[in-house]
């Protein structure tokens, strides 16, 4: 292993002095004045030999005071929005670029959203010694169609460090304040940069340097994160190939983000302090450094990284814990996937570029996990893992389709040409997915002994191509069987040794489909999900949970949510109400369908929040105990979206201490003999 990835780091490092050599490189000195909002930048600009006279940057449209000097002589230029056309003088080898980018301030409030509070501020924001510059900031300028470079050295007041994509050659401290340097000799789209007064540790006990740049609350979380750093580094490395960049980094932000980039991890200060993080979200932005920031995403097919990169992190980390855990994961993303696509807001993964809702997310990562999960189910474990390297060295720092994945794969044993063709269009191509059933069961005394089971499967609409298993539980213990099903329906017999008491298909949850309503418990995700809401707020609810409804409806993705003051209800019509999804505040004295009090059944908790099920759909409840302090009633409302996939909550002073998903009533998949 060390021989291989010895190997590949000069190969790479050969590749990358071959693209060196006709390159634009970008000499930046800049400084940030936190006091008034501002990064000053001067950019020496080497132009190599061979290059057009005319160029083309791209630079933010607000870098104010932009000039382009050759020595000493401006350079005439036009700009239009952020393209910035020049051209440079005969024989001129290096051009002097200045401007003053100004940064805005950070957001007032942060409301709570599904995925990034942060992302409502600005791309180029900042606080009084702190700055978030996003790559879509086009803070720094880049030459068009052609290869760039950059060596940064950016002075900030004393304390202050800065962090970007690229290699760390130090911090220094002078009478102008911190210096930081960084080398960036293969960048990876933009650069993003933030800068904090952050205390940086380092360990060298990994594949590359693994580092920390955390804010004084949070120091203490740098061992942590170094190590599991560094783990999930090795476990990446044996598993794909050698890590593909120069560093790994764990990033502290003032702001609540969660964000990846290309060799390091921006996170919030209350998302970093989670104890679950360096085993959950750290681990899946480490697999983006292969898949995404080191093998590339060709959009016009869609983006399958998220999909891998889910699988091989979140997914992957259940199914090492335990088979059961692996499959509650697939019924988890298959009843996500239920309950927020099933009111629209699907699309076929050949046009998913990003998560832009819950949906999408459905779609984006859980649709496209299970793809790669069947996939491994076609062509099996030792040829899937191989295939995954093959595809990473051969796509590394180049962009990938869902075609390239097609053709390393096709032509495998039980993936043939055709084959492969056929499951990669159905899944790509189509939305929403199979809806199964059996629709026949029976069973007979053998003559030659045991018992014949006689099964019919169905799947409706436009037949997918499906592997799928088959259980027979029987007196004597279970049978199992792997079956392809090509067309709308099938029939099979089973000889089986002892009396069936059951039948199951794909009792392991390992084929993506459209569960049946009776197979999805309603949860958290159930009430993102529905089309229409109607909150029904009781006359009892008190200012504590009113004043934190917004903020639940706000993290809910229901803002629009139609809201009903219980004295308002006319006696006996409460069942109009009832044809939607309900959400229920308080104790009401109606009959409401559905309704019951969940307190008693969180006897911790003094705020609580379930989804449960009624005829027709599901009425959700937000109550709290008299003892509960409106700050931490609003604290719990904000943190009910981060648990989709529960039907019951409960939390004590802000704190999550209960979670539960309710039993779905039953499956078409399963018959009783």
């Amino acid at each position: 292993m060390i021989r291989t990835t010895i190997l590949a780091s000069l190969i790479l490092a050969a590749a990358c002095h071959a693209a060196l050599a006709a390159t634009f490189t970008h000499t930046i000195d800049a400084s940030f004045d936190p006091a008034a909002r501002k990064l000053t930048v001067t950019d020496t600009l080497f132009i190599p030999e061979g290059a057009p006279e005319k160029l083309i940057l791209t630079l933010s449209p607000r870098a104010a005071g932009f000039q382009v000097l050759a020595g000493t002589s401006p350079v005439r230029f036009k700009r239009s929005g952020e393209a910035v056309e020049l051209g440079r003088p005969k024989n001129t080898a290096e051009l002097v670029i200045r401007y003053a980018l100004p940064l805005d301030a950070p957001p007032k409030s942060l409301p709570a959203t599904q995925d990034n509070p942060g992302a409502l501020a600005s791309d180029a924001a900042a606080g009084p010694d702190w700055a978030m510059l996003m790559p879509g900031s086009l803070w720094h300028p880049e030459v068009q169609s052609d290869q760039n470079t950059y060596v940064i050295r950016l002075i900030a007041p004393p304390g202050i460090k800065a962090v970007t994509q690229g290699e760390l050659k130090g911090f220094s401290e002078g009478t102008a304040g911190t210096a930081s340097s960084w080398s960036v000799q293969r960048p990876l789209g933009r650069l993003g940069l933030c800068l904090a007064r952050y205390t940086f540790e380092e360990s060298r006990d990994s594949p590359v340097p693994v580092q920390t740049f955390l804010l004084e609350a949070n120091r203490q979380l740098a061992s942590v994160y170094l190590a599991a750093s560094a783990r999930h580094l090795r476990f990446y490395q044996d598993l794909h190939g050698p890590y593909p960049l120069e560093k790994f980094a764990v990033v502290e932000n003032p702001l609540p983000t969660g964000y990846g980039f290309p060799s390091y991890t921006l996170l919030g200060s209350q998302v970093l302090a989670l104890p679950f993080i360096p085993e959950t979200s750290l681990r899946h932005e480490i697999a983006h450094d292969w898949w995404g920031n080191g093998v590339l995403v060709d959009f016009a097919q869609g983006n399958w990284c998220e999909g891998l990169t889910t699988y091989v992190a979140d997914y992957l980390a259940q199914a090492e814990a335990s088979p059961k855990a692996g499959r509650a994961y697939r019924i988890k993303t298959l009843r996500a996937f239920a309950d927020l696509v099933r009111q629209g807001g699907d699309l076929p993964l050949e046009r998913f570029g990003s998560r832009f809702s819950p949906a999408s997310q459905a779609v984006g990562y859980g649709k496209a996990l299970f793809v790669f999960h069947m996939l491994r189910g076609f062509v099996g474990d030792e040829a899937f893992w191989q295939g995954l390297r093959r595809i990473y060295t051969d796509k590394l720092f180049k962009p990938a389709s869902w075609e390239d994945f097609r053709r390393v794969f096709a032509g495998l044993e039980g993936f043939d040409e055709a084959t492969s063709l056929t499951f990669f269009k159905q899944w790509i191509t189509r939305t929403g997915g199979p809806k199964l059933s059996i629709t026949r069961a029976e069973s007979a005394t053998n003559p030659s002994g045991g018992y014949l089971v006689r099964v019919t499967i169905a799947q409706e609409g436009q037949p997918y191509l499906l592997k799928l298993s088959l259980r027979v539980d029987t007196d004597v213990g279970p049978m199992e069987r792997s079956l392809i099903l090509d067309g709308s329906e099938m029939e099979i017999a089973l000889d089986v040794p002892g009396k069936p008491t059951r039948l199951t298909l794909d009792p392991g949850a390992d084929c993506f489909r459209l569960l049946d309503p009776a197979e999805v418990a309603p949860t958290v995700n159930s009430v993102k999900g529905v089309q229409k809401l109607t909150v029904i707020v009781a006359d009892s609810a008190g200012d504590r949970l009113r004043q934190a409804l917004p903020t639940l409806l706000a993290g809910l993705g229901q803002e629009g949510a139609k809201v009903v003051e219980e004295r308002d209800i006319a006696p006996g019509s409460i069942a109009s109400y009832a044809k939607e999804g309900l959400l229920v505040v308080g104790h009401p004295r109606l009959d409401i369908p559905g309704l019951h009090d969940v307190l008693p059944q969180t006897q911790d908790a003094d705020t609580v929040f379930a989804a449960l099920p009624r005829t027709g759909g599901f009425t959700s409840v937000f109550q709290a105990r008299p003892e509960a302090k409106p700050q931490d009633v609003n604290t719990a409302a904000s943190k009910v979206t981060h648990y989709g996939s529960f039907s019951l909550l409960g939390f004590k002073t802000g704190r999550n201490v209960a979670k539960e998903t309710l039993d779905a009533p039953g499956s078409p998949l399963v018959k009783e003999f």
